[in-house]
């Protein structure tokens, strides 16, 4: 049996002491700690009561194509249903769209939650959320008074329509067509694919944001719209009306998420009306795919909490093996196995690193939204980008790695389906490869954020980690950790002086140990996070148990930054890695 427990006291921990000049910043007087608390308190009872229930089921039943669309799981209409009634659908869109305006980073908290209780249900409740940022930012009055409402509130779902049979990371092979008709809306034909929420039956109008290449518009990149494409046809007074030339041939047969809907979806001369100026679509999809970037990092730590939450509980009553340090007679809960003891120290130190990395990932990016020209501004813009790539693939692998070690915790019964842990390893196998893989984000610090001729993005967040080591106050227990963050800063600044030699020299050392230089810089930042949980550790009235928290933060100095070397050694070693590589036959004559 599933159980989940909500870890409400991490997020109040977070939020009223470790980040709280962060979130102080952001929130405002109606979103306090303690009112994130209460949010979270709440929902965390719907998701053990309404969502964990409906793990087994809706995982085998999976969703239907039928004559009529996609049909969801049993169970799934009924529970999205109150959640769109019960506000929970709204929490952070704007009061005059009937939303509570609540921080984003509330929105990205209860992520985590939906996500422990089911990744596809919180991919329902979730994506259309960036469908309703784009029309907020950049959508036409008539886009905003139609669709903002509806889908803020989750009445109506959205979709992100990118991926073709033939193009994914490189969007500048996109095929499908729009064509300007006469009444200034377009005709979009075309296919797309892995399109998450494409099709079902849980909200009567599903609004389709999707790129798509202009007819006569130049080719590359500088041709691509950016169209909303709605399911149904909306009339001037908001009622549906015809299907829109949008339709369902099937949906992917998946590892896990089984119970979303990620589709194929065929554009037939579907009408669509153009988001921002035609040829700008991608700077608009981006805004989109930054919010779903984040929310990644959120999934996967709420599939990492759930699993070790479980394999604790599997741990303490699984009597196994004789007691091999004390010498007491008889078999032993495998919880006190040293080697047992240190996997559940391990899982729950990488579940509390990746949400610490994740939040704070989300209040910079409410940072980068602050006032125009001020320098808390213009250096959270700078410095995002490297905080999104690092927590989008440093939270993902730390979800599978945990999940899978939550199936070793339970032996064969992990491997079986009685437990529910092996959905939640195949759930979480997908997070490292969508929204832009975990080597496109590595990829990405060394080509863009080493120096894009404005800014030097990594000098500028290894600054930015000093300036929060120097402004802890002094306390002689904690000298030494704060003496290992330095020093790995320091050894960030000496291999980001090689990656750019190598750069010039050979770009192809350089790239192939992207990853390692991607994990580097989140230890970096990881590090600097823990400090601050250990000098928050010395005030009292704490909402998480001090003992258990101050031991993972000893445990993450011990034994997980040590890692950092490893891969410092391999960086420093790419010349001769490369020539490995290349002297390596790649052929299938095996």
């Amino acid at each position: 049996m599933t159980t989940y427990q909500a870890p409400v006291g991490e997020y109040k921990f977070l939020a009223g002491h470790v980040l709280a000049k962060e979130y102080e910043a952001i929130s405002g007087e109606d979103a306090s700690a303690e009112t994130l608390g209460t949010v979270l308190e709440t929902l965390g009872q719907f998701v053990s009561e309404r969502l964990v229930p409906l793990i087994a089921s809706a995982d085998s039943a999976g969703c239907l194509v039928t004559n009529e669309g996609v049909k969801a799981p049993a169970g799934y209409h009924e529970v999205y249903n109150d959640f769109v009634t019960d506000g929970w659908g709204a929490l952070h869109t704007a009061i005059e769209d009937g939303g509570q305006g609540l921080p984003l980073p509330f929105g990205f908290a209860c992520d985590e939650l939906l996500s422990a209780g089911s990744m596809s249900f919180a991919l329902y409740a979730s994506i259309r959320l960036g469908v309703y940022s784009v029309l907020k930012t950049i959508g036409s009055p008539y886009l905003q008074e139609t669709y903002l409402q509806k889908i803020g509130s989750g009445e109506w779902n959205g979709t992100m329509c990118l991926t073709e049979p033939q193009c994914g990371t490189d969007l500048s092979l996109i095929r499908t067509i729009a064509t300007e008709a006469e009444d200034g809306t377009y005709r979009l034909s075309g296919t797309k694919i892995f399109i998450t929420g494409g099709d079902h039956d849980l909200t009567p109008n599903i609004v389709h944001l999707v790129l798509a290449r202009i007819q006569g518009a130049p080719a590359g990149l500088a041709g691509l719209g950016l169209f909303i494409v709605p399911k149904f046809s909306v009339a001037a007074d908001g009622a549906l009306g015809a299907r829109n030339g949008v339709t369902c041939p099937r949906v992917e047969e998946k590892l896990g998420i089984h119970a979303s809907a990620t589709a194929e979806l065929l554009f037939e001369g579907a009408q669509g009306w153009i988001v921002g100026a035609p040829g700008a679509g991608l700077m608009g999809m981006f805004s989109m795919m930054k919010l779903a970037r984040i929310g990644t990092s959120f999934q996967a730590i709420g599939v990492a909490e759930i699993a070790s939450q479980n394999a604790i509980a599997y741990a303490l009553e699984r009597i196994q093996g004789r007691d091999l340090v004390g010498g007491n007679k008889g078999s032993i809960p495998i919880a006190d196995h040293p080697n047992i003891r240190r996997e559940i120290v391990r899982m729950r130190t990488l579940t509390s690193s990746a949400r610490m990395l994740a939040f704070m990932t989300s209040l910079v990016n409410e940072q980068s939204l602050g006032p125009k020209g001020a320098d808390s501004t213009k250096r959270a813009q700078v410095i995002l980008p490297v905080l999104m790539s690092a927590s989008k693939a440093i939270s993902s692998e730390i979800g599978v790695d945990v999940a899978t070690a939550a199936m070793q915790t339970h032996g064969g019964h992990g491997y079986i389906r009685d437990t529910g842990i092996e959905v939640l390893l195949r759930d979480v196998q997908i997070l490292p490869i969508y929204e832009g893989t975990n080597d496109v984000q590595s990829l990405d610090l060394i080509l863009r954020r080493l120096d894009d001729g404005r800014h030097q993005a990594i000098d500028a967040t290894v600054d930015w980690l000093r300036s929060q080591i120097a402004e802890l106050p002094s306390n002689e227990s904690h000298v030494e950790y704060v003496k290992r963050t330095l020093k790995l800063l320091s050894r960030i600044e000496d291999v980001v002086s090689v990656l750019k030699e190598e750069l010039q020299r050979s770009p192809f050392a350089a790239l192939q140990c992207a990853r390692e230089f991607l994990w580097l810089v989140g230890h970096g930042v990881m590090a600097t996070l823990w400090l601050r949980v250990l000098f928050a550790l010395d005030s009292n009235n704490l909402p998480i148990d001090k003992v258990a928290k101050r031991a993972q933060a000893q445990f993450y100095f011990a034994y997980l930054l040590p890692e950092t070397e490893v891969r410092v050694s391999r960086l420093m070693a790419g010349l001769e890695i490369e020539q490995s590589l290349r002297a390596y036959p790649v052929s299938l004559n095996f």
